[in-house]
């Protein structure tokens, strides 16, 4: 299994931060507060005040620092204790709370437990070398990080569960895909594939040359359409670990800048995507409680893998830190 302290995790995005609220988030279990400090960068600290644990999240941002709503203790973004209302005497701050190492690129802010040389940077979106307009979607989802990641980036089930949005098993195509390994991760690229039946190709591309999916470590899975002009759509989803089985999605939307206005896509595409993701959301919840249910019987089984699941026994391997073997593939399928 692959240390996942040591690795980067998104836990909110760029604009959900302010300058006088702080946040609370979890992430592998360990209740956390992020905040600004007074030069906008983003801190991160336990959310509790040691004083009688209150949730420094439930407090205010004062002057860059998170201040306790029980009795106002403030502590700064090393996790030092700088005012005590009350106390007479203003003696040095000390280090008296657990900070976490903070960062913020891609839209999003990021937080690691254990910060170590070995630590990868974080993983950013694929560059596409086009003008684009971006937005996010932050959801919630219960179900293991490969099982979240391998939905994203399965073809085979969107004529079923998104049907006549995405595609329509009455109108497949023959399509090639050829899977292949990458640095910290596997992508399936398909090629010889037209306009998806669905609506939602029929609204974003004008063409279809090539399209791809991929999976990155830690848990990174991306979705990127290309036509004979560029970019039609890029859809990267960070995936974090909550808590349990319980996982916060960032899903990062881009698209080729046009003559429709950004405002009007992020309006339009939010919902339409929003109605994607919960249709995604709903099965693998659905499927996540069902594995529980046999888990519970006493009567668990492994998934039963077929040459059509082009990348989840893949990401299966990566996350639990095994060698990837015989990957590297082509098939010809009817997707």
């Amino acid at each position: 299994m692959i240390d996942l302290d040591k690795y980067w995790w998104p836990l909110a995005t760029s604009a959900e931060l302010n300058a006088s609220q702080p946040l609370a988030r979890t992430l592998h279990e360990m209740p956390l507060v992020l905040f600004r400090r007074g030069d906008g960068a983003p801190a991160i600290l336990h959310d509790r005040c040691p004083h009688r644990h209150a949730p420094l999240s439930s407090g205010r941002v004062r002057q860059g620092e998170v201040e306790c709503p029980y009795h106002g203790w403030r502590f700064d973004s090393a996790g030092c204790c700088t005012r005590v209302p009350g106390r007479a005497s203003s003696d040095e701050a000390h280090k008296i709370l657990p900070a976490i190492a903070a960062r913020e690129c891609h839209g999003l802010i990021w937080g690691c437990l254990s910060l170590a040389e070995s630590t990868p940077e974080p993983v950013g979106p694929t560059l596409v070398g086009e003008r684009i307009d971006t937005f996010f979607l932050v959801d919630n989802v219960c179900c293991t990080i490969p099982a979240g990641a391998e939905n994203l980036l399965d073809g085979f089930h969107t004529h079923f569960v998104h049907a006549g949005w995405i595609r329509r098993d009455q109108k497949r195509q023959t399509v090639r895909a050829q899977v292949r390994r990458l640095t910290d991760g596997v992508e399936a690229r398909y090629s010889e594939e037209g306009l998806q039946s669905g609506l939602i190709s029929s609204l974003l591309e004008g063409d279809r040359a090539e399209s791809m999916g991929r999976f990155r470590l830690p848990g990174v899975a991306e979705i990127e359409y290309r036509g004979k002009h560029g970019l039609n759509l890029l859809l990267t989803a960070w995936i974090t670990p909550e808590a349990g089985d319980l996982l916060r999605i960032h899903a990062r939307v881009a698209t080729r800048q046009g003559l429709m206005p950004a405002w009007f896509k992020k309006i339009f595409l939010k919902r339409l995507f929003g109605i994607i993701l919960l249709q995604d959301k709903t099965m693998l919840e659905q499927t996540h409680a069902n594995i529980k249910r046999f888990e519970h019987s006493g009567k668990p089984a492994a998934l039963l893998d077929s040459e059509l699941d082009l990348l989840g026994p893949a990401i299966r391997c990566l996350f639990s830190g095994q060698e990837l073997e015989g990957v590297e593939r082509e098939i010809e399928v009817r997707l």
